[in-house]
Order: structure tokens, then sequence, then C-alpha cells
């Protein structure tokens, strides 16, 4: 299954099949102005209520940002990002693990980071299932070949079959690749190097307000 980003920004986008049917709406919006970014993801269902898959809270001030979603156990829970995506072990790292609704552990490993490109073609983050290494998911830029874009060069998450909800899959990666452009943008700052097209695989929106993760 390919899922491609319109337009490539993962707070306000629409993941769209190849076949040009829409699948999931993320949306980023404030209560008021001094209030924090709350990023909305929904996909195609009968009512308001069952189309909604998650939020999630960037609270600001240094204060971790929390996740609330039925995906969990069936019933709306909240909880904070890093123990929903969790490190492991002490080191810095962008590498986060997740315990998926089928009981499995999973691994997101970003590909890109800080605006440099490690393993061509554009490859920018791989999902994993940790226990036998094989791929679930992978986020990239291609060249379209067939479907509703053929002949664009688009943005794609990957998704092949797994046991693992496609939600989670969405949410995780949503979240993933919102902080792995929070982090591009700042150390873009930091450099002075603004070469970079923030829109195409880079930084989106350093001051979205997102807190400790």
């Amino acid at each position: 299954m390919r899922l491609y980003l319109v337009p490539n920004d993962p707070e306000r986008t629409t993941l769209v099949s190849a076949n040009g049917v829409a699948h999931y709406q993320v949306s980023t919006a404030k209560a008021h102005r001094l209030s924090a970014p709350v990023l909305s993801i929904r996909r195609s269902a009968e009512s308001e209520g069952d189309s909604l898959v998650a939020q999630v809270e960037w609270r600001r001030f240094g204060k971790h940002p929390v996740v609330k979603s039925h995906i969990f156990d069936g019933t709306m829970q909240e909880m904070e990002v890093r123990d929903f995506l969790y490190k492991l072990g002490h080191h810095f790292t962008p590498t986060r693990y997740f315990l998926g609704d089928d009981n499995q552990e999973y691994r997101w490993k970003p590909y890109k980071d800080i605006g440099h490109v490690v393993t061509p073609p554009l490859l920018l983050a791989k999902l994993t299932r940790l226990d036998t290494g094989d791929e679930v998911a992978r986020f990239s830029q291609e060249l379209v070949t067939e479907g509703f874009f053929r002949g664009e060069r688009k943005w794609c998450l990957q998704i092949q079959p797994t046991t693992l909800d496609i939600d989670m899959i969405v949410l995780t990666f949503i979240i993933m690749e919102k902080r792995r452009r929070d982090r591009v943008a700042v150390e873009t700052m930091k450099s002075g190097d603004h070469d970079e097209d923030l829109a195409e695989g880079g930084g989106c929106e350093a001051g979205g307000g997102g807190g400790a993760l």
C-alpha cells in the first residue's frame, strides 16, 4: 500500500492512495493564540466520531507532548508521546520503539537527520518489526510510475502487508516525521545554512510548538 503526502507536510496533509482516494487527513490547529497546537488525524468513516484516529497536543515550555487515541486498546486513552514512542538505552538517538496492537515491538529509524541524505534514493525513515527485522513501512521520495500521480515525484509512505494496525503506523509515522523536521529546522537555523528546501523532506515549521520528547 502506498500513501502519498499531499502536500508534503506532516502537520497539514492528506494521505492519498495511488488511485487518488484520500485515506487520512492531518490537520493542526490552536484553540486560541497562546494555546498549544493540537494535531488531529482522521480517516474516512460514516460518522465524525468514528473518523478520529488520534490527537497529539504539542505542549510548550518543556512539557512533554501527549497523544490521545483509541487505537491502544479500543478505548480513548491519553499518554505522553515519550511513553508511546520510547527510546532504548540512554544515548541520544532519534530512533524510537513502540508496542503494536498485535503485541509485537516495532522500531522507527530515521535515515536522514539534520538535513543530510545518507542513503539514496531519498529514504527518510524505515519501520521494522524488532524480533524479525522485517520491514513494515518506509517513507521515501519516488517517481510514481502508475496511478493518479503517474509521472510525478512524490513523498510516499509505503506499507507492507502486516498484522500491525494501519492507524498505528500512520500515527507513529506522523509523530516521527514531525519531530524529525523540527530537528532539521533547529539545526539549520543554528548553522545558518538555509539552502535546504524545507518543504521537500527538510524542516517543517520549527516554531510548531513541539515540546520535549
